[in-house]
């Protein structure tokens, strides 16, 4: 395991910083390097100390030390830089984000979540092992309930492992309402709060103990068994369980929740790619615009934001030119329709469209979808350059 993690604080009020000391001085491989309570000293600071964090409270001028955010992500851009506030303005923690933050902390601090937050650096900024891959994260995202997300997480993580042979992981982020499980006809016998349970001894080994395996051989971490239990996952834990099917798989694809709370956005902005979905109906569109609008004050840009247009070639509906001209974003893949009889009959008996009717243009289109990101993400030149050394993660999988 590498060595502890040298913080510097930054904060010109001194009941939080002491708290943030306290805090940190719990966890046994982290070491205050240095702290001022003179913002102006900042970079000069980070120059001389050369820690590996920075931890800067806005207080009590945020948009002054947001510039000085700015400038040491700049000026020092091997450093990472952590940020708090009392300030509970969205657009705060927008504009520490765009100024180079890896991490926001609302005061008064949360124990687990700042922990987290130095866990997930030290093992894959500070201390990552060498061998132990780093896999790309997908999200669906529906711009409204109905729309056919969790049928497209579904299909695209099958052909993914199918038609690409990489290591795939569905995650079910809809803890209150998810279909998952029911759609691949899977009764798992642990689930997404278990891991939680247990956070503090997750590691590769154990995750592979729990998840289970669909025959399409796609792994399945699936949501509460009960809705009252999604309260019992945090954001800290969703970091964690995140960075360890990084390790894992080559691509983890999350089906989430519709609704932007505290887990789906940590979701979306730990996503290399977020696949938003939606129909020919004014209400997915008009959504729709409004899911873009968020998504910009987010900083997402095309790259990362991804419209698919499902049941794209139904002639009902609004034509995908006269939509993208309506909330003004290109739309990505288009899924064609397909009867409903034969899309109720494959979710009834658990078996998905990509497996239930293999050679129709639905089936075609998840398999042309997969082929792509995967060509995206891993590149000819990558794919066939040299073979790396197995770790922990191929050798539990069977790698390639």
């Amino acid at each position: 395991m590498a060595e502890n993690i040298a913080v510097l604080i930054i904060d010109a009020d001194a009941d939080s910083r002491r708290m943030a000391k306290g805090l940190m001085a719990e966890i046994g491989w982290v070491t205050i390097a240095g702290e001022s309570s003179d913002p102006s000293q900042g970079l000069e600071l980070v120059r001389k100390i050369k820690p590996d964090v920075v931890f800067l409270n806005l207080y009590p001028a945020a948009d002054e030390l947001l510039e000085l955010a700015e400038k040491i992500t700049r000026s020092v851009p091997h450093i990472t830089l952590f940020v708090t506030s009392s300030d509970k303005d969205p657009d705060i923690i927008i504009k520490a984000m765009r100024s180079g933050a890896k991490e926001f902390f609302r005061q008064p601090f949360d124990k687990d979540e700042l922990m987290g937050a130095f866990r997930k650096f030290r093992m894959s900024d500070h201390g990552s092992a060498e061998g132990i891959s780093h896999g790309r994260i997908i999200s669906v995202f529906g711009m409204k309930g109905g729309v056919g997300a969790t049928t497209i997480a579904i299909n695209l993580a099958v052909n993914l492992a199918q038609h690409t042979k990489k290591r795939v992981v569905l995650v079910d982020l809809n803890l209150q309402l998810g279909n998952a499980a029911l759609f691949l006809n899977i009764k798992p016998k642990y689930s997404i709060v278990d891991i939680a349970g247990g956070i503090e001894e997750i590691d590769p080994a154990t995750v592979k103990g729990i998840l289970p395996r669909h025959d399409s051989g796609i792994y399945l971490l699936s949501g509460p068994p009960r809705p009252e239990q999604a309260e019992l996952v945090k954001e800290n834990h969703l970091d964690r369980i995140l960075l360890v099917l990084r390790s894992m798989f080559d691509f983890v694809i999350i089906d989430t929740t519709n609704v932007l709370g505290e887990l789906a956005l940590r979701a979306l902005d730990e996503s290399e790619m977020i696949l938003a979905v939606l129909t020919d109906d004014l209400a997915a569109i008009y959504n729709a615009r409004q899911c873009l609008d968020i998504f910009e004050r987010m900083g997402y840009g095309e790259d990362k934001i991804r419209l698919v247009m499902n049941r794209g070639f139904s002639n009902r509906g609004i034509s995908s030119q006269d939509v993208e001209k309506s909330i003004s974003y290109p739309i990505f893949w288009k899924i064609p329709n397909e009867k409903y009889p034969t899309v109720l009959s494959s979710l009834n008996q658990g078996i998905p469209i990509s497996l239930f009717k293999p050679h129709s243009k639905l089936s075609e289109s998840f398999r042309d979808l997969a082929n792509h990101l995967d060509n995206e993400f891993y590149p000819e030149e990558e794919r066939t350059g040299p073979k790396k050394r197995k770790g922990l993660a191929r050798r539990l999988f069977g790698g390639k």
